[in-house]
């Protein structure tokens, strides 16, 4: 039982906590007050342990106010993230059905609200909650996973790993890519803008996939991601980031085969690129994949492509294997 689990409120300060949380933002006033029922409110001072890694899961918390910190993963190895209010934590163990994989201990007076298995189940029903839930438990478990390992060309070994929103910061530091190879990706030589960052790391993991390579120090090198078409599911506009330092290392080449495991796991048949046709290397890795390129329009290059075999593309099985994992760990659903 957390400290505080016997401290009363009235419906109307809970369902006014309910509307700050970050997953139901949208929810009607209806909805709120239904989950209120299931809900019971706690304080708890700062150095209290929430949640316990390893505990079976039997709950969730929506925190309120306060910060905390979250430590997922052995303590030799652990990855550390701090959370503020609006955020629901304890979700991820009861979407997987696991014990919980993560600690999290109160950094400051924390108040909150605490719900069981039935308030869990009210909880996602409430219309695009489910979703948002879902996305954010995606999000956190690829911030835990560890990088799978991948030699290029070279002999350098770099980790590819799926992208989080916490690789924001990273896409927007200027010094990682000139302003050619930004012009190359996105069509245009301009920063990647904070809302650009937001969507190309805040993402389903479904729908939208990326990986990222880092390096030996956990830098991000490059990336791939796919998007999903909005009228044909079976196809997905593919592209490539970089570092200028990274290019003509046989990089891109391996993210496409991470991307094509990545696709086919997720019932993507084809991949369609929009590419400048001065984009040698990026066409070089699609003409190896074979696609059909229509005529340049405007300097750019439109072609479609059945999704590859990952093994042409440097991807060894047991590389392949782990990938594979990945991306069905990535896909919970309750």
């Amino acid at each position: 039982m957390l400290p505080g689990d016997d401290v009363l409120s009235d419906r109307d300060a809970i369902v006014a906590d309910l509307a700050r949380c970050d997953v139901l933002t949208a929810a009607t006033r209806a909805d709120l007050e239904s989950l209120a029922e299931f809900l019971t409110p706690f304080a708890a001072p700062a150095g209290t342990v929430l949640l316990r890694r390893g505990d079976i899961a039997r709950h969730f918390l929506l925190m309120t106010s306060g910060r905390a910190r979250v430590a997922a993963g052995e303590e030799a190895a652990q990855k550390v993230a701090v959370v503020a209010e609006g955020s629901i934590l304890g979700e991820m163990a009861l979407l997987r059905g696991t014990r919980r994989s993560a600690a999290v201990t109160a950094m400051t007076d924390t108040r909150g609200l605490k719900g069981g298995r039935a308030a869990f189940t009210r909880l996602l029903a409430i219309p695009g909650v489910l979703d948002k839930v879902v996305t954010t438990a995606r999000q956190r478990l690829a911030a835990d996973l560890v990088p799978v390992p991948v030699t290029l060309r070279d002999g350098t070994t770099a980790g590819l790993r799926p992208i989080y929103p916490g690789d924001q910061q990273e896409l927007m530091r200027g010094e990682l890519f000139s302003a050619k190879t930004r012009y190359q990706r996105f069509l245009g030589a301009g920063p990647v803008t904070p809302a650009l960052a937001r969507y190309l790391t805040e993402i389903d993991y479904v729908d939208h996939f990326a990986w990222v390579a880092v390096d030996s120090a956990d830098v991000s090198v490059g990336g791939a991601t796919y998007v999903r078409s909005a009228s044909d599911r079976a196809l997905a506009d593919i592209s490539f980031l970089i570092t200028d330092e990274c290019q003509g290392r046989g990089l891109g080449t391996l993210l496409m085969g991470a991307a094509a495991i990545a696709a086919r796991r997720n019932g993507i048949s084809r991949f369609c690129a929009d590419v400048l046709a001065e984009n040698t290397p990026m066409r070089a890795i699609l003409d190896h994949a074979g696609i059909k390129w229509e005529p340049a329009e405007a300097g750019v290059k439109h072609g479609c492509v059945a999704v590859p075999d990952p093994g042409t593309f440097g991807i060894t099985p047991g590389t392949a294997a782990a990938l594979a994992a990945i991306v069905d760990d990535m896909n919970i659903r309750p």
